[in-house]
């Protein structure tokens, strides 16, 4: 499987047989990890590989997560773009252990107990992975649970170069599967932005732009790292429950 397999391959799973991951695998991906492509190179980002036990007595031990590793993502807050940034980090190490058969899912209630170490970044989020149990990954985008194309386009799509793309946008996970990213496009652009919650709700919110993050990364891996990320200071008019967050084109 190679990775664009992956991004129609992927689904979250939260049911793992319990047998460890073998080591050079685990280096594989700290490897991958260490060469990952950010959305954004000015914020600082640790990104922490940890064992079931120290994940559980760290971040508290919860039935509702079982795998047998975790990675745990700390960012720079109050920057613009620090959870998008996050999310397209995060959603790129999912589809690389996607690619390499083991299953993932976001942790996205996962809360630190643990008083954070001195200098330590902020905690935003983790990601569980481990061989699933009884769960195969997706052979084809229809066994998705998501909303179809037209759904979340705003307008029609100006490039027909554009359908894999945003096909692999819309494939990504969000937040209680609230799919809140949508897209519009223009000439060679492709403007990314996001439905505003029914609730204002701070978490709720945080997660959809992390969500947004992910969403990129989908986009990212399908076109082999071909494309550029901008946000415009001067968007096209969207409709008022949207709101802007980068333009993406292809190279």
């Amino acid at each position: 499987m190679e990775m664009k397999d992956a991004v129609v391959a992927r689904r979250s799973v939260r049911k793992y047989t319990g047998q460890p991951l073998d080591e050079l695998l685990i280096d594989g991906l700290a490897a991958f990890i260490s060469e990952i492509k950010p959305l954004h190179d000015n914020i600082p980002v640790d990104v922490v590989l940890y064992g079931k036990d120290d994940f559980h007595r760290e971040f508290g031990r919860s039935a509702m997560y079982r795998a047998t590793d975790f990675v745990v993502l700390r960012s720079a807050m109050n920057i613009q773009g620090y959870l998008q940034n996050v999310g397209f980090i995060g959603e790129q190490i999912a589809l690389w252990l996607t690619h390499k058969g083991i299953a993932s899912c976001w942790a996205g209630m996962a809360r630190q107990k643990t008083q954070p170490s001195r200098g330590e970044l902020p905690y935003v989020i983790s990601i569980e992975f481990g061989r699933g149990d009884n769960s195969p990954f997706r052979r084809m985008p229809e066994e998705s649970p998501r909303k179809k194309l037209h759904e979340i386009m705003l307008n029609e799509i100006s490039d027909p170069a554009f359908l894999p793309v945003l096909d692999a946008g819309r494939l990504a996970p969000s937040a209680v599967n609230l799919q809140p990213v949508r897209y519009f496009t223009v000439d060679d652009s492709i403007f990314i932005c996001r439905k505003k919650p029914a609730l204002k709700y701070g978490y709720l919110e945080n997660m959809q732009q992390i969500d947004v993050g992910a969403a990129m990364a989908n986009m990212y891996v399908m076109c082999g790292g071909q494309c550029t990320f901008v946000r415009q200071s001067n968007p096209p008019v969207l409709p008022e429950d949207c709101i802007y967050e980068y333009t993406m084109r292809l190279n």
